[in-house]
């Protein structure tokens, strides 16, 4: 099912890429069959460039914006007053049979290990990081490290994926996704970001270009342009169709959303 359902939005996507593209292309060519040939090579081409493009991995998790704001202020909180481990400590032992290391939590699987290693600082995670927590775990023979952390540089992740561990690196959005939310575990909140009430930009965003809002802008677009044929102003209608049908590309992406953790992360 889920890969009926992938195979369904590649192919939405590529559909979406098209008709904008053949709404220019019909425009300026009268020929039905060059058109739909010229945009369809187009479309190819485009999709190719927006793949190298996107060719990242969507890890994140979809936070509403007090959960955002949660997130902040746990890890805040734990920084600050330096009790992460225990913390982490408890989340994990609520679940699985591990050791309190001095600087982390070795989780015993019952044929791997697993390191959790926070990483208390509002610095980046580094490669030199990663190195020196590598050193500190290693002796125990872990099978998977996760780091959580405040956020993470692009040299440390592709430094990450250097090694035979698997190392995962969650910023402090993951981690309270994929750890505090997933196991029902949260710290206390003690110290807080001051407040910041007015709605952001991508607040906006995020409620007006999501994948559910894909179809209503698709399909508005088609309207607009089969009424373009019997109205003399069919560029203006052009024109907002391609509005609306770029605004369904980006809703499809999800640029400004985070997508669910498929797997556990201990």
């Amino acid at each position: 099912m889920q890969k009926v359902s992938r195979i369904f939005q590649i192919l939405f996507k590529y559909l979406l890429i098209f008709f904008i593209t053949f709404i220019w292309v019909r425009y300026f060519i009268k020929s039905l069959w060059q058109a739909v040939l010229i945009s369809i090579a187009i479309t190819a081409i485009i999709n190719f460039i927006m793949r190298i493009i996107t060719n990242k991995k969507n890890y994140y998790a979809i936070l509403k914006k007090t959960e955002r704001e949660e997130a902040e202020n746990m890890f805040l909180t734990l920084t600050l007053n330096k009790n992460a481990l225990p913390f982490y400590f408890k989340l994990v032992s609520s679940r699985h049979s591990c050791e309190k290391k001095s600087n982390f939590v070795l989780i015993n699987h019952s044929e791997s290990k697993v390191a959790l290693y926070p990483h208390n600082s509002f610095n980046p995670v580094s490669p030199d990081d990663i190195a020196n927590i590598i050193n500190k775990v290693k002796k125990y023979n872990p099978t998977k490290l996760v780091i959580p952390c405040f956020t993470a540089t692009k040299e440390a992740f592709s430094f990450a994926k250097n090694f035979n561990m698997e190392i995962i690196i969650l910023d402090q959005y993951e981690t309270y996704q994929k750890l505090f939310k997933a196991y029902n575990i949260f710290p206390s909140i003690t110290d807080k970001y001051k407040k910041d009430k007015r709605l952001a930009f991508k607040d906006l965003a995020m409620f007006s270009l999501n994948k559910a809002r894909a179809k209503g802008y698709f399909f508005s677009a088609i309207i607009l342009v089969l009424s373009s044929f019997f109205v003399r102003a069919n560029l203006y209608y052009c024109i907002v169709a391609s509005i609306l049908v770029v605004l369904a590309i980006i809703s499809i992406y999800d640029p400004f959303s985070k997508n669910k953790p498929k797997t556990e992360i201990l």
